[in-house]
């Protein structure tokens, strides 16, 4: 019988350590909020704030949402 090696699921984001903290409810809310509206998990968006206060802005987990653009009024463009 020949062994299998599981494959699926993502890759990995590498070493990481577990940071740990309770904030005021509306603050939480806020942050939940921000972190959906880039399409990013709560874990992700923290990471990012984090990284940029830190000065490590390239250990910032990238959001996958493109800006939206709004359209101009045919008036503004004509």
């Amino acid at each position: 019988m020949t062994s299998q090696r599981y494959r699926g699921g993502r890759q990995s984001k590498g070493d990481r350590q577990a940071l740990i903290s309770r904030v005021a409810t509306p603050l939480g809310e806020a942050v939940r909020e921000k972190a959906e509206a880039r399409g990013m998990s709560v874990n992700d968006y923290i990471a990012s704030v984090l990284a940029r206060d830190v000065g490590m802005a390239d250990l910032a987990p990238q959001s996958p949402i493109m800006p939206r653009y709004q359209e101009l009024p045919i008036s503004e463009v004509a």
